[in-house]
C-alpha cells in the first residue's frame, strides 16, 4: 500500500492494494518418473509474473464519495512466457518462445467529434474487459571450433590457439493489434485546419494502468556472430603446467533486417568487442 498526500491542496493519492505474484520456470510436461529418452514436449518450459495495481487521486474531502469502479483506477496484468530448446542435426539448437501478455481492465472510453462543441467527447462503459497480446520468436545457434597451432620456430612456450565461433540467427514478430479485429483500437473523423476531414486513431484502453497493445506489425530477422579466441601456453606456476590466455573474450558482429518497415529494412550494422587485459580489468569498445 501506498498513500502520499500533496500539501498545496491536499490532494491525496492512495494506491492500495498492490500485489505482485511471480512464478519461477517450470517443465510442466516433465515426468515425474522418467523412462527412456526425454521427450521433446518435456522440454517446453513456462513461467509467470502478474501485478495487480489499485489506485485514486482525489481532494482529501472527496475522497470516501469516490466510487470503486468509475473513480478508482485498477488492473490486472499477466505475463506468460513459453519456451524450448531441441537439437537439431546434433549440433544445432533452436529455441522457439512465445511471449503472452494479458491486461484487464474495467472501464473502456469511447470517443468521437461533437460538430457542436468542436470538440472531442468521450463515452465510459464499465464492463470486465480483456486486453492481450502476444509475439513469437525462434532462434537458431551454433558452435564452430577452429584449432591452430603455431609452428615450431617460434618456440613452444605457445602450445594451442582456439577459436570459438558462434552465429545465431533470430526470427521474430507479432501482428498488428491496431487492427479492428482485435476491437482494441477506435478512429473518429474531425474537421482539420483548412477544413478538410481528417481520421484519427485511438487506444480504447490508453487510461489504463498498463496501457495497450502497440500497433502496427513487426517481423525481424537478425544475425550476430560471436567470436572468442584464447591461446592456451606453458606456465611454470600452474599446477597442470599449463595456463589459458584470453587474447579476444568476445567480439560480436549484428545487423537485423525488418521485414515490416517501408524503407532502409536493414539496420546499421553493430559491433562490440571485449578484451580481458587482466583479471581484474576489462575494456569494451
Amino acid at each position: 500500500a501506498n498513500v502520499s498526500q500533496r500539501t498545496s491542496d491536499s490532494t491525496l493519492t492512495v494506491s492500495f492494494p498492490n500485489l505482485t505474484v511471480t512464478m519461477s520456470q517450470i517443465a510442466p510436461f516433465k515426468r515425474k518418473r522418467a523412462v527412456g529418452a526425454e521427450r521433446w514436449y518435456e522440454k517446453i518450459k513456462v513461467s509467470y509474473s502478474g501485478i495487480f495495481q489499485n489506485s485514486l487521486t482525489s481532494p482529501q474531502n472527496q475522497f470516501f464519495k469516490k466510487s470503486l469502479i468509475r473513480d478508482w483506477r485498477n488492473g490486472m496484468k499477466h505475463s506468460v512466457p513459453v519456451s524450448a530448446t531441441f537439437n537439431v542435426l546434433k549440433y544445432i539448437n533452436v529455441t522457439p518462445s512465445i511471449q503472452m501478455t494479458d491486461r484487464m481492465y474495467t472501464s473502456k472510453i469511447r470517443r468521437q467529434w461533437d460538430p457542436n462543441l468542436s470538440a472531442e467527447v468521450r463515452d465510459t462503459s464499465y464492463n470486465f474487459y480483456n486486453v492481450f497480446d502476444f509475439s513469437a520468436a525462434v532462434s537458431l545457434d551454433t558452435k564452430l571450433y577452429g584449432f591452430y597451432k603455431p609452428m615450431k620456430f617460434l618456440g613452444d612456450k605457445v602450445k594451442m590457439i582456439r577459436h570459438v565461433l558462434t552465429p545465431t540467427v533470430s526470427l521474430s514478430g507479432s501482428p498488428d493489434f491496431g487492427d479492428k479485429m482485435w476491437g482494441y483500437y477506435g478512429t473518429y473523423k474531425y474537421p482539420g485546419a483548412n477544413g478538410e476531414m481528417m481520421e484519427r486513431k485511438y487506444s480504447y484502453f490508453q487510461h489504463g494502468l498498463f496501457g495497450s497493445p502497440g500497433t502496427g506489425k513487426s517481423g525481424t530477422m537478425s544475425f550476430t556472430l560471436n567470436n572468442n579466441l584464447e591461446m592456451k601456453v606453458k606456465s611454470d606456476n600452474d599446477s597442470i603446467g599449463e595456463k589459458k590466455i584470453s587474447l579476444i573474450e568476445n567480439l560480436s558482429i549484428s545487423q537485423s533486417y525488418n521485414f515490416a518497415a517501408d524503407s532502409l529494412k536493414w539496420s546499421n550494422i553493430n559491433t562490440s568487442l571485449l578484451l580481458r587485459l587482466t583479471k581484474s580489468f576489462n575494456l569494451n569498445l
